[in-house]
């Protein structure tokens, strides 16, 4: 039975179904115009209670419908039989009136979903006032509620990991607001979560031009410095993965001062040390146990400060300027100790862990603070930090624990900062350093030349010239090991950032040092391993 309801209606005799039309009851009719607003097919639960909402006959001539063949019912839904049936009740609407109807199902929707906190009935009722659009609206009142619907409904998508669709809904909500001229003066704070997650949401959908649009009208609105934080964060990010970490790293230091949170001027060993020493002093005497029933940091400046620190030392990683990296970690650990731990503080201590174990050697001492790290992390639960947390821990884990093994720990993170939406820079940071010690340890060639086909598509797509760059030195060296040697060449990728600059892998090598050093790396890598001895004295060089 189910097979052949599924059979497709001929087009001919659809056509004779939609001549015939006018010939129904007018109850069945209207009740067929009704479920043609929400497209071929809706469950039978949303049209109860849009019959509910709307006092108008529903279920019981759409019940009638199936009899005539021209709905059918299965799995709790009522479908159309064929395109053409749907698009015959939805142009019984007049084209002015399309609209209204809308903005009417969508708004009667939308309170029961408030209500009942229907998550589910939320998204869907948003969906159809956004249909109606911002010419339905009735009046400013109306318009500032279905801005709120939208906002709402954003978030819900964000926490599904569907930042099109959470994208779409914000913008949404901002036309609505944009029929009143001073929206930015009547209904601020409603702006400004509007504007910022927008401009958080195209940034993670690559739409790099919308961003720059978003802040540039967030920075010019603001009423104080404070409100700019999580624009001056999204501008940052947007910068770093174009390929202009300079300016990125200006903006935070610039920041940082305003915040009187800045690194020192001048960094010596001398300081490192006495960093070192006061954080070592402060932990003296406090045990995990303690440490993970820290209080928590609420202080909005040293929040967004704490942050900063972080986009700084990812930021740092790749210039030669890397004399603060040591710092920074350590005077995250000293305001979380001082102020209360933030959503980052878990990564500083598996930052401040990898100092001990990499670079003094103590690796049982670093070990326990990567290991804290991660603990830590499940006490302090935050959906868009817990990844970097991971991404951080494993740089000692690898030396540690069996590294085939621990290295799938970057490809958790890069799981994980993909849900929640950092795909522009972080997810494919995470990718690329996995297939980098996928290459190294052994994996299959064959499954890491495709895994790193894919982290370049990606970097291609958020035109993260960065990781770009960082990738394609070893991906020819990946080639050539499985006898291939069509890696594309950097003058036909054809690929311009936010900021009108073209993708040229030698010139963003030449600017920033850890680039550089992966590129020569690189060949002299591939130089030893085919015995090209006279290449490989070069690249050591």
């Amino acid at each position: 039975t189910n097979k052949i309801l599924d059979m497709k209606i001929p087009e001919n005799v659809a056509t004779f179904i939609t001549n015939t039309f006018d010939r129904l009851p007018f109850e069945m009719l209207s009740a067929l115009v009704v479920l043609s607003c929400f497209g071929a097919s809706a469950d039978i639960s949303l049209i109860e209670v849009l019959e509910r909402e709307i006092e108008q006959p529903l279920i019981a001539p759409l019940d009638d419908a199936v009899a005539h063949s021209v709905l059918g019912k299965r799995n709790g839904k009522l479908y159309f039989m064929h395109d053409k049936l749907q698009e015959a009740a939805y142009s019984k609407m007049k084209p002015e009136e399309r609209s209204l109807h809308h903005n009417r199902y969508g708004i009667a929707l939308g309170f029961v979903a408030v209500r009942e906190r229907d998550d589910r009935l939320l998204l869907t009722a948003v969906t159809q006032i956004n249909h109606g659009g911002p010419q339905a609206v009735i009046d400013e009142e109306q318009a500032v509620v279905v801005a709120n619907l939208n906002l709402d409904a954003g978030k819900k998508a964000m926490n599904m990991s569907d930042f099109f669709a959470a994208h779409s809904f914000f913008d949404h909500g901002i036309s609505y607001l944009r029929l009143q001229r001073g929206h930015w003066n009547e209904h601020y704070d409603l702006s400004l979560e509007l504007f910022n997650l927008a401009a958080r949401c195209a940034l993670t959908n690559a739409e790099h031009d919308i961003v720059k649009m978003l802040i540039d009208q967030i920075m010019h609105n603001t009423n104080c410095f404070e409100d700019n934080f999580q624009a001056i964060s999204v501008k940052g990010s947007l910068l770093s993965s174009s390929g202009n970490v300079p300016a990125a790293v200006e903006l935070v230091k610039t920041t940082l001062s305003n915040l009187d949170e800045g690194l020192p001027s001048a960094i010596t060993p001398t300081v490192i040390k006495r960093y070192l020493d006061n954080t070592k002093t402060y932990l003296a005497n406090l045990s995990d146990e303690s440490l993970l029933s820290y209080k928590a940091m609420i202080n909005p400046s040293k929040i967004f400060t704490v942050e900063l620190l972080f986009k700084m030392y990812g930021y740092l990683t790749l210039i030669d300027k890397r004399a603060a990296l040591p710092i920074i970690p350590l005077k995250v650990i000293q305001l979380s100790l001082t102020y209360g731990m933030s959503p980052h503080s878990p990564s500083a201590f598996a930052q401040y862990g990898n100092y001990l174990a990499l670079i003094e050697d103590k690796f049982e001492e670093g070990y326990r603070y990567v290991k804290l790290a991660l603990s830590l992390m499940k006490k302090i639960p935050s959906r868009a930090h817990d990844s970097t947390t991971m991404f951080w821990s494993t740089h000692t884990r690898i030396h540690i624990e069996p590294m085939q093994s621990s290295i799938e720990c970057y490809l958790d993170a890069y799981k994980a900062h993909m849900k929640s939406g950092n795909t522009y820079s972080n997810a494919v940071w995470c990718s690329s350093v996995y297939n980098m010690c996928c290459l190294w340890s052994g994996k299959e060639l064959n499954a890491v030349v495709d895994s790193m086909k894919d982290t370049m598509k990606e970097s291609k797509y958020h035109k993260n010239f960065v990781v770009l760059t960082f990738m394609m030195p070893m991906f020819r060296v990946a080639l050539r090991l499985i006898g291939q040697s069509d890696a594309p060449a950097p003058q036909q990728e054809n690929l311009t950032n936010a900021f009108g600059e073209a993708f040229n892998e030698g010139g963003n090598a030449g600017k920033y040092a850890t680039l550089f050093h992966t590129m020569y790396f690189a060949k002299l890598c591939e130089a030893l391993m085919f015995r090209e001895l006279n290449e490989a004295e070069d690249a050591a060089e």
